[in-house]
This record gives structure tokens, C-alpha cells and sequence, in this order.
């Protein structure tokens, strides 16, 4: 065979081969499921980076959904493989409400009479929000009652026209009037045998909805590959958003200290890996927020940080130090210990004062875990609040218990993070686990 007639059976081969290996690599970029799990917008941030962002919509969802059934039994539900909060929020955003009204009642009883009503699901947000702020998330228009706060949706199966929002400070209620709600979808995605129940029981004293948890609580054990975000990124883009600015570092008692001009000023703590931030441009400046301002506001500025936000939601609203608080969760429930309160925090004073504080850490991606670490079987609440009281805790400042994650460094690698389940006391001020509580450390 000549060299010519060679070339002329080679090159279309190869030509074809070079066509399948295409499509093969394509197809399985497309429906290689990390695409899904890592689904977000994203948005240019500076020059040399691009950041994966959230919207307000991802930031202030609820947190926890909790079905009544016809017994009056409660149970929390989760779905490891798909979020049911997420999935009725869609499913809210579809339904048109029309109008919405003040209830009146004359008692905490008939406060938590709706709360805990038969066959009703409860969608609870960990603090308030506006009625302004949920046009926001659930794309509706009420035009009432825009600044009145709740954190509870009470969403009654039997009746197709009604939700319910629910304060718990004042024991009031809201009544929103709907039109083309249903839930027939959502039955469907409920009735799947992934979809786990946590026996809660929701109960209502002092102006405070509590969840309790009466039986032994069995949960996953999960292990996160940590990413890290780079301090003097953050710096770049806090202190030099114009790209005009000169901004100088400092070694100060084993922290590094970024400042610019004499108005903004960066401290990292390299050993804990937190980052706390102060911004004095506007200071003197009085304003006057109100809760909806404080919350838009400060989702604006966490966007703004450049630090991964894949697992974070709204946690609360401190009235105190005018601070909006963050934390990341995993399956619906917080998780403790990332910074030394755990949480990230967005300070809006009302003299024109902005404070930050966050960390450079989060997690990235699961890995596996093996052995006795995959689950772990906690005590019911009561249990844990009887052996408080027992080790000599005063009642008094026993607050909230919280099921939740505990964040601790993997013995094995530093490129790796621990989740531990375990019940969280705030007790006197500061969240502590149970655990640490009863041994005394």
C-alpha cells in the first residue's frame, strides 16, 4: 500500500476516533452529578477572581419543616438526598397571595393551638423575618404589614385558601389568604421512603416557641474537605474596591493588621483563621434601620466578602449590637465552633459604624466516612436538660437546646473537617455542647 493511500485511510480514523472521545467526555461532563450538587450563580467579584455567590432568595429560606399529623404527633423531616424546605419554598413561590390580616386571639394557648394544629406543616425560620423580607424570598406582593415580623409559617393541609405567619414574641398571628395553593407535588416528594422523621414535639411559654426532641436522636456523621480563602484577596477587596487605593499590613501580637487611610481596618488571626473587619468611611453618619434595611443590607455585604457561602443561612438578628448573624448548616441544622462563636457576623450601628466578622475557612466537598463515625445516637432533650440541672446548671440560665453540628479538625488530615452531632446549651450568654458542659471542661 503507497504512503498516499496510507494518509488517505489514517487521517479519517483518527478523525473519527477524535469526534467519539468528544462526545464521550462531553456527556459525562454534563451528567456527572457534581454539577448538581455545586448548582450557583455566579458573579465577578474583582479583576482576578470569580466568586460563587448565593442569592437573598438561598440566604433567608427556612431552615426546619415540622408535620402534625392527625394524632397531634410531630415530626421533623428531612430528606439527606434532597431539601424539603427547598422544595416547598419553590412550591410557596407559585401560590398567589392575595392579601393578608391580623388575627386576633386573647391567650398563648391559642397561639400554640395553631402552632401545633392537626395535619398542618410548619416552616420555621431560626429568627424573624419581615413580611417585606418574604416578598422578597417567596416572590409574592403584600402590601400590609410590611414591617411586621414572624418566623413561622403554619401551612394547614385542609384548608386550600390560608397560611399562617406566627411571632412568637407577642404570640401573634397573620393570616394570609392564597389562591391556586396545593400540594399535591408535595406529597409526592414526602411520601418517598428517603424522607426521615425525628420525633419533635413544639411547645409555647414566655413569649418562645420550643422544639423539643423526646426520644433518642440518631444522626449522620459527616466529613468535609476544608478550602481556604486567601487573607490578602479579602483585603484587596474590602480595603481597595476601586483598585486606587494603598493598602499597608502590619505584624501585631501574631496577627496581621490590613489597613487603609485612617477608615478601614482588617485584623486576621492566622491561628484561629478568623478574619474581623471595621469600616469607620461613614462614621457619624446616624440611620435609622429597620429590621427589613438590617437584613437586605447585611446579605449585601456577606456577598460582598469573597468567602464561600454554599451552606450558609440566616441564623438571627442580635437588637442588641444591631447584628445580623450567619451560620453554615448541613441537612437543616447549624453548625458550631467554625469561629469562636461560631457564626459569621454583620454589624450595621446606627452611628454609620460596619463591623464584620467571619472566617476564612469552609467546607467544600463530603468525603466518606467509615466505621462507627457514620451515625451517631444522642439522648432526647429532656434528658439532657434533667442531667444539667443534675450536674448543678441553674434553670435560670438554661436557654435554648439545639440540635446541631459540632465543626472539629479531622486527627488524620488538616484538609479535612469533622461534623459531630451533638446537642448545643446557651447557657449564660455563650452556645456550649452538652457534653463539654457535664464533664466540666
Amino acid at each position: 500500500m503507497t504512503t498516499h493511500k496510507i494518509r488517505r485511510f489514517i487521517l479519517p480514523v483518527l478523525l473519527t476516533l477524535l469526534i467519539l472521545l468528544s462526545v464521550v467526555l462531553s456527556m459525562y461532563i454534563w451528567l456527572n452529578p457534581s454539577r448538581y450538587e455545586h448548582e450557583s450563580k455566579v458573579s465577578t467579584a474583582s479583576s482576578n477572581s470569580s466568586l460563587t455567590t448565593r442569592t437573598i432568595d438561598d440566604i433567608y429560606l427556612p431552615t426546619q419543616l415540622i408535620y402534625t399529623n392527625s394524632q397531634g404527633k410531630q415530626s421533623l423531616l428531612i430528606n439527606k438526598n434532597v431539601s424539603l424546605v427547598s422544595q416547598f419554598s419553590e412550591q410557596l413561590r407559585k401560590w398567589d397571595a392575595r392579601s393578608i390580616s391580623k388575627v386576633r386571639i386573647s391567650s398563648a394557648k391559642s397561639y400554640q393551638a395553631l402552632l401545633n394544629g392537626e395535619d398542618s406543616y410548619v416552616l420555621n425560620f431560626p429568627d424573624s423575618i419581615t413580611v417585606s423580607l418574604f416578598n422578597t424570598v417567596f416572590k409574592q406582593n403584600l402590601n400590609s404589614f410590611r414591617s411586621s415580623e414572624f418566623s413561622r409559617i403554619v401551612i394547614p393541609v385542609n384548608d386550600t385558601n390560608h397560611i399562617y405567619f406566627l411571632n412568637d414574641d407577642h404570640h401573634e398571628i397573620y393570616s394570609v389568604r392564597l389562591k391556586h395553593k396545593s400540594l399535591k407535588s408535595l406529597k409526592r416528594v414526602l411520601s418517598t421512603d428517603e424522607v426521615k422523621q425525628i420525633a419533635v414535639k413544639m411547645s409555647y411559654g414566655n413569649g418562645e416557641a420550643h422544639i423539643d426532641y423526646p426520644k433518642q436522636v440518631t444522626m449522620q456523621h459527616y466529613s468535609y474537605l476544608m478550602s481556604k480563602a486567601a487573607a490578602s484577596e479579602i483585603a484587596n477587596r474590602l480595603l481597595d474596591a476601586d483598585g486606587n487605593s494603598t493598602v499597608s499590613v502590619h505584624n501585631r501580637n501574631g496577627k496581621q493588621e490590613y489597613t487603609t487611610g485612617s477608615y478601614k481596618r482588617m485584623t486576621v488571626d492566622s491561628k484561629l483563621g478568623t478574619v474581623y473587619f471595621e469600616d469607620y468611611s461613614d462614621s457619624g453618619t446616624t440611620r435609622n434601620l429597620s429590621l427589613t434595611s438590617q437584613l437586605k443590607k447585611s446579605f449585601n455585604l456577606l456577598a460582598s466578602l469573597g468567602v464561600a457561602m454554599d451552606n450558609i443561612r440566616y441564623y438571627g438578628f442580635d437588637a442588641t449590637s444591631n447584628s445580623v448573624i450567619y451560620r453554615s448548616y448541613v441537612e437543616g441544622f447549624p453548625i458550631f465552633n467554625q469561629t469562636e462563636n461560631g457564626d459569621v457576623r454583620i454589624q450595621l450601628t446606627s452611628n454609620g459604624l460596619d463591623r464584620y466578622y467571619f472566617s476564612l475557612y469552609s467546607l467544600q466537598v463530603p468525603v466518606p466516612t467509615t466505621g462507627k463515625k457514620q451515625a451517631v445516637t444522642l439522648p432526647s432533650s429532656t434528658s439532657v436538660l434533667k442531667q444539667l440541672k443534675a450536674a448543678g446548671y441553674k434553670d435560670s440560665k438554661i436557654g435554648s437546646i439545639e440540635l446541631g453540628y459540632e465543626w472539629t479538625q479531622n486527627k488524620s488530615s488538616k484538609l479535612v473537617i469533622d461534623l459531630t452531632p451533638t446537642y448545643y446549651v446557651y447557657y449564660n450568654g455563650s452556645w456550649r455542647t452538652y457534653t463539654s458542659m457535664l464533664s466540666g471542661s
